[in-house]
């Protein structure tokens, strides 16, 4: 059967190259009853496809349009008219389309997308209460490496410095072959997060973290350096260079449902102007 498929297929797109649009004696290359499928009918999936991946693509379609053809046959005959009686549905979802495609176009004519760095700090100042946290957040170093690792003891002179002669040569030292090495871009990152890198538990670790700053750990096969520089605790503002980007989507997305909201009722109201629109009371 898939041969078959195949090779209609391959004659059907040598026939379409010459003939944009469907011949009246262009074979179909699967039926469904009275339902026909064309290979003029899907030829927008064979926009620069090499004839083999065309092939390939048009069978799992044509066997996926068979399949869903018979499911319907089946469905068809085997729910009651109540149950096909689908035309509300449908005009309900035709409408949802169409006025979300519309919202959509509106949307990116009309509405600024710009967000100030002045608003994002206001929004951040006046809703303090949506920006608690509910775990401790960690700016941080971490290094993993082979307990043969020649230069450990020097890495456990510098992974604890802020001065920038020893952070360069760490990162010497790390180039030469530590299994991990990072610092997560200098971005705000969960505890949790972190100390799952870590041979012990959060729990372990978090008031060393608290006290120290610094963590040394090792299992059998590795050594484990965390360097915290900085901390934000569980039930503190989160620093807003965290949420600065969640802050941004939710201006956005206010600017967004006020703008579409302005949009319904200005067309209302010059609907209604012009009688188009009759409510009875």
């Amino acid at each position: 059967m898939r041969q078959k498929i195949v090779i209609l297929l391959i004659t059907s797109l040598l026939m379409l190259s010459c003939a944009p649009k469907r011949q009246r004696n262009e074979t179909p290359i699967a039926e469904a009853g009275a339902k026909k499928l064309y290979l003029s009918d899907i030829k927008e999936y064979l926009h620069n496809l090499s004839p083999e991946d065309s092939v390939t693509i048009l069978t799992d379609y044509v066997n996926k349009w068979a399949k869903n053809q018979s499911v319907l046959r089946y469905a068809e005959n085997n729910l009651s008219d109540e149950d096909k009686n689908i035309d509300k549905e449908i005009d309900d979802y035709r409408t949802s389309l169409l006025i979300y495609k519309y919202e959509q176009k509106y949307i990116r004519s009309k509405m600024d997308t710009t967000v100030s760095e002045a608003e994002i700090e206001q929004f951040y100042k006046n809703n303090p209460d949506n920006f608690q946290l509910t775990g401790i957040l960690v700016k941080a170093l971490y290094i993993k490496v082979a307990t043969d690792f020649k230069s450990i003891d020097r890495i456990r002179q510098l992974y604890r410095s802020n001065r920038e002669g020893d952070i360069e040569e760490l990162e010497k030292i790390a180039l030469s072959g530590v299994d991990a090495y990072s610092t997560f871009n200098g971005e705000w990152m969960l505890f949790s997060e972190i100390v799952a890198l870590l041979p012990g538990s959060e729990e372990v670790y978090e008031n060393r973290v608290i006290r120290m700053r610094a963590i040394e750990d090792s299992d059998e096969n590795y050594f484990y350096f965390l360097k915290i520089n900085d901390i934000s605790m569980k039930g503190t503002l989160a620093p807003l260079e965290h949420v600065r980007s969640n802050i941004k989507d939710i201006i956005i997305n206010r600017r967004k449902i006020n703008t579409i909201r302005q949009m319904e009722n200005l067309i209302f109201k010059e609907a209604m102007n012009r009688n188009e629109i009759k409510i009875n009371r």
